[in-house]
C-alpha cells in the first residue's frame, strides 16, 4: 500500500507571506530611489559667468539635408574655470560632437570647487 502524506498548508502560505513582504519593501525601496536620484541629478549650479564661448560649428551636410535638432550637453567646469568632461544627455549624434568640440573651448570664470551645467544647442537648419 502506498503511504499518504500530507503537507500542513500554513507553513507554506506564511512563506508565501514573507516573500510577498519583502518583494513590497524591495519595491518601495526602488520607488523612493527612483525619485530621489532624478532630484539629485537635477540640482545642477549653471551660476558661473562664462568669459569665452565658441558656437559650434553646424556640419553643412547635416544642415544642407535639414537634418537639425537640440542637443542637451551636462558639463563639469573645474575650479579653474575649464570645461573639465562634457557628457551627452540628447540629440543627434554628429550635432552632439559639434557641440562637444565647441563647450570644451569655453571658459568659465575661476571659483573655489568644480561646478556642473547643462548647455543646450538648438540647430536649426533653416536659419543662417
Amino acid at each position: 500500500m502506498a503511504e499518504t502524506i500530507e503537507f500542513e498548508a500554513r507553513p507554506q502560505r506564511r512563506l508565501f507571506k514573507q516573500a510577498i513582504c519583502s518583494l513590497a519593501v524591495v519595491c518601495g525601496l526602488l520607488a523612493i530611489h527612483a525619485y530621489i536620484v532624478p532630484i539629485q541629478a537635477q540640482k545642477i549650479d549653471s551660476t558661473r559667468k562664462a568669459l569665452y564661448k565658441v558656437a559650434p560649428h553646424y556640419p553643412q551636410d547635416l544642415k544642407k539635408n535639414g537634418i537639425g535638432g537640440v542637443v542637451r550637453l551636462a558639463i563639469v567646469i573645474n575650479a579653474r574655470g575649464t570645461v573639465e568632461k562634457v557628457s551627452p544627455i540628447g540629440g543627434n549624434a554628429a550635432l552632439v560632437d559639434a557641440a562637444t568640440l565647441a563647450v570644451k573651448q569655453w571658459k568659465y570664470v575661476p571659483a573655489d570647487s568644480a561646478t556642473s551645467a547643462e548647455v543646450q544647442f538648438d540647430f536649426l537648419p533653416d536659419q543662417k
